[in-house]
């Protein structure tokens, strides 16, 4: 015998089918390493790529950092660190920076949180700047943070590209 089926638990079905697809502001972020990258060894602790431009300025680090280093090319400055130092930006603040967008997800099956915004004046000709935050899901404490300063808007998702490489070991 065939059972009816009400419009209620169809809805409810298709729902679940929606939350468990994900959706822009909730989503795993992982992405194919772009040709021509250049493989970091940051360590002991991950690996990341970056555009073949972007060289490698500074190892300095802070000194909660287990492992940091800049890197840097005429339309972007990046610093990776592993760390638990978990110092950020209030979320009032965020909220009201213009072009801000927030992305949860996950990097290398870790909790992550990817963020950016436009600057209310230009540093040192940045107009942008975001960063990607890696969390430990068994704590959720930080284990590694990357940030970036950029010339342009369209800098930004290369940015995005970069911090969806990460691989920890």
């Amino acid at each position: 015998m065939r059972r009816k089926t009400g419009l209620l638990p169809m809805l409810l079905l298709a729902m679940s089918g929606l939350l468990a697809s994900g959706c822009t502001n909730n989503r795993a972020v992982q992405s194919a390493i772009a040709a021509g990258w250049t493989r970091v060894d940051a360590d002991k602790f991950f690996t990341f790529y970056l555009p073949e431009s972007m060289r490698l300025v500074s190892e300095e680090r802070c000194e909660e950092c287990a492992w940091g280093s800049t890197y840097s090319d005429d339309r972007l400055r990046l610093y990776a660190e592993y760390t638990s130092w978990n110092e950020e930006f209030a979320p009032q603040y965020l909220a009201k920076q213009a072009d801000y967008v927030k992305e949860i997800g996950e990097l290398d099956s870790k909790a992550a949180k990817i963020q950016s915004w436009s600057l209310p004046e230009p540093v040192d000709g940045y107009r942008y700047t975001g960063e990607a935050r890696i969390y430990d899901p068994r704590d959720g404490r930080l284990i590694a943070r990357m940030s970036v300063w950029c010339k342009d808007a369209s800098d930004l998702e290369t940015a995005r590209s970069v911090f969806r490489t990460i691989r920890f070991r």
